[in-house]
């Protein structure tokens, strides 16, 4: 049977669609604001050096929060390729069908529990050591929520074109704020007022290898902390804990691969774009982070770095191990006990 795209892109968008319904909520009403124009800007095809009419864009807002009151709730569409049909998080048997039409599709769960869904054209495929990563293009069907890298087992998804539009997002941040900071400098190691496209692309590029950095400390630290880490984030069914569950998980990775990574061939515009994206939840866990850089950016050092690395894998995983023989122990969150636990254990 004949492959059709627009039906299939149909169906993941309906899926994204249902999922955003039901989980828009989760943000505070600027995150809602930004994600929406960044949203709108990807659905209309809109430049990134292309300005946004706000009559339209509030026009889109109101016919897409009236769609959603129609889905919330409603169960996920399978999802149709060829003569076959897939639930759809069955994300294997779907990209074994689609192995001869360029497309890679993926879904899971982010912060909050948030479903994800998206469909993108293959750019390429390699593998790093037992890894296997994907990089994605043009992607037809995403929600509103678009990570720009992802990992399944052992394979790890980059969204290229979420990468561009998160990358951009920080670009416009830093023409708003001309005071000193990691993003400023970041962006400053390139020409975006002269050469906005080449700029993007050869930012985009570098920050892949953070990335994937990053997934492989993920899926390490995974392996490190096992299923009742997972059990115990499922537990945690509270804004603040989770993400502080998240921060720890991410502390760790990082300390793992992604500090080691960067600093191993340093180029300053990586290191200063990573700690411009660390949330302030880790910057309040992770104080060592903001103190090595201010070290580095005064005596280009990075023994402190390093020593952050070693000393925060021992640490972020005691800290983890510690977390996960409360739950056992008590066979629940405490979750006032919990906080407590983990904001006296900065590093």
């Amino acid at each position: 049977m004949e492959f059709k795209l627009t039906e299939l892109q149909t169906n993941v968008q309906h899926n994204c669609h249902i999922s955003d319904a039901t989980h828009a909520k989760h943000y505070t009403l600027c995150i809602y604001l930004l994600k929406m124009r960044e949203y709108y800007r990807w659905e209309q095809a809109i430049g990134f050096d292309d300005s946004i009419d706000n009559e339209n864009i509030g026009l889109w807002l109101t016919e897409r929060e009236s769609l959603w009151e129609t889905l919330e709730e409603t169960p996920f569409n399978p999802l149709t390729i060829g003569d076959q049909q897939f639930e759809p998080f069955d994300i294997d048997a779907i990209n074994k069908a689609l192995k001869n039409e360029n497309l890679v599709y993926s879904a899971g769960y982010v912060l909050h529990g948030k479903p994800h869904f998206f469909l993108a054209d293959i750019v390429q495929t390699h593998n790093h050591d037992e890894y296997q990563i994907i990089v994605s293009g043009k992607e037809h069907a995403r929600e509103l929520s678009a990570p720009p890298a992802l990992s399944q087992g052992r394979t790890i998804f980059i969204r290229s074109e979420s990468l561009r539009r998160t990358v951009w997002e920080k670009v416009e941040e830093s023409l708003w704020n001309k005071e000193q900071s990691p993003l400023v400098r970041a962006i400053s190691c390139y020409d975006f007022n002269n050469r906005l496209e080449e700029s993007l692309a050869l930012m985009c590029d570098r920050e892949i290898e953070t990335l994937v950095a990053h997934e492989i400390g993920e899926i390490i630290a995974g392996k490190q902390l096992g299923e009742t880490w997972r059990e115990m984030l499922s537990a945690a069914d509270h804004a603040p804990l989770e993400l502080m569950l998240r921060s720890i998980r991410d502390n760790l990775a990082d300390c793992i691969m992604t500090i080691p990574n960067i600093i191993e061939n340093l180029e300053p515009a990586r290191l200063h774009f990573y700690i411009a994206n660390i949330g302030n939840m880790r910057k309040t866990l992770f104080p060592a982070l903001r103190q090595g850089y201010d070290k580095w950016l005064n005596d280009d050092s990075i023994d402190q770095f390093e020593k952050i690395a070693n000393e925060g894998k021992e640490h972020w995983l005691s800290v983890a191990k510690d977390l996960q023989g409360m739950f056992q122990k008590e066979g629940t969150i405490d979750r006032d006990k919990f906080q407590r636990y983990i904001e006296s254990s900065t590093f």
